[in-house]
């Protein structure tokens, strides 16, 4: 292993900042200082991970201040920088009413109607997680993938704090036979890494959100970091939780995580991306770039896939966190339709939950998400109350 890794990782345990997780998980020093010493190497991954997660942050702080927006929110747009812009997400919403739509297509009218200084909080949950075919004979050799969220606030609150981040990493094993676990196994509630992970802060009803699903060898020092936190099987397993961290800890930690798991496969790939929840926070921002996010569900399909999705949006539904055929017998197995499912995709359902803070710490009535009909959480209306 090269020395300015084992430097890195000297400093990160002299300065304390590992100080939490590693009083908390015994036996994950050795682990570490053993990845940190391994040199040999297993099958290295598509992808260049350790440069990816170097640049997580700057490139979060470059797109907040408007010098380039990557995203991939809509269908065929360009984009440079990631790990993989095949794998980069394309945002598609779903709503019972109105079917699948991309979400680029969300006007600001339909966002919360609040002003620009009503701050918002957040949850996010993982539906399902269905891998085309081609995927699953990745996984099946490679034996492990990872899930990893993080949001990040686009401006302090209060304007005392530096902007914070939250982070939540999940770990999915295969089977005793080496296989794919079963789809009702593949949902995943960030909460169960960490509470605070349902109570996100976005200062001024605006921030940033990235989703990255990877691969990596089961022999590689980085799944043997995450199999001494948690070795669970059959299911996705929280790891990890980083509540509310400084963005500068958090670009420390991308750091870390890079230079452990060096190359990976990604499947689905993508750097923070700007998001709008209020009317007034998207009124106030200087750029059209961003997404509209309304509370609800989402279909996030790596964009190598979004073209063949795309021509199915209207024949296509909701339920319990997968796509199925609309129209489909209630009395068929949801796992068996999504599993069977033409075309043959890869994807990630998430349910978003958004509501105002009150000075009082209650919601609203009818700023979030309300029961929606055959989807896997809240409908997103976008139609809240202004505070009186």
């Amino acid at each position: 292993m090269n020395a300015s890794r084992r430097t890195f990782f000297r400093d990160l345990i002299f300065t304390g900042s590992l100080g939490g997780l590693l009083s908390a998980r015994p036996g994950l020093a050795e682990t570490l200082i053993d990845a940190f010493n391994n040199d040999d190497a297993p099958p290295a991954g598509e992808h260049n991970s350790m440069s990816f997660w170097s640049n997580f942050v700057p490139e979060a702080e470059a797109s907040s201040s408007g010098v380039h927006s990557r995203s991939l929110f809509g269908s065929h747009k360009e984009t440079t920088g990631a790990a993989d812009v095949n794998r980069q997400i394309d945002w598609i919403q779903y709503d019972p009413d109105k079917g699948l739509r991309y979400a680029s297509a969300v006007e600001p009218s339909e966002l919360l109607e609040y002003p620009a200084e009503t701050d918002i909080t957040a949850s996010v949950n993982v539906g399902g997680f269905r891998m085309a075919g081609e995927d699953q004979e990745k996984f099946e050799k490679l034996q492990s993938a990872q899930l990893r969220i993080d949001v990040l606030q686009r401006k302090s609150l209060l304007n005392l704090l530096d902007p914070m981040a939250w982070t939540c990493l999940a770990a999915l094993y295969p089977d005793k036979a080496g296989q794919l676990p079963p789809l009702q196994n593949l949902s995943f509630d960030p909460g169960s890494a960490w509470e605070k992970m349902q109570k996100i802060i976005l200062p001024g009803g605006s921030g940033q959100l990235a989703v990255n699903v990877s691969m990596a060898h089961r022999e590689s020092s980085f799944v043997a970091v995450l199999k001494t936190i948690n070795s669970e099987v059959n299911r996705f397993a929280p790891v990890l939780g980083l509540p509310a961290i400084s963005t500068t800890a958090l670009n420390s930690f991308c750091t870390l995580y890079g230079s452990l798991e060096q190359r990976t496969t990604f499947l689905l790939n993508g750097f923070p991306q700007q998001a709008y929840t209020t009317r007034g926070a998207r009124a106030s921002s200087t750029t059209t770039a961003g997404l509209n996010l309304v509370p609800g569900d989402y279909v996030l399909v790596p964009h190598v896939y979004a073209a063949q999705l795309e021509p199915h949006f209207q024949n296509l539904e909701l339920r319990q966190g997968f796509l199925v055929p609309k129209g489909s017998s209630t009395n068929a197995s949801i796992y068996d339709l999504a599993g069977k499912l033409t075309p043959d995709v890869t994807y990630i359902t998430a349910n978003l939950k958004l509501s105002p803070m009150s000075e009082a710490g209650e919601t609203p009535a009818g700023s979030g998400g309300g029961s929606s009909k055959g989807s896997s959480g809240s409908k997103g209306s976008g139609g809240g109350k202004k505070k009186s």
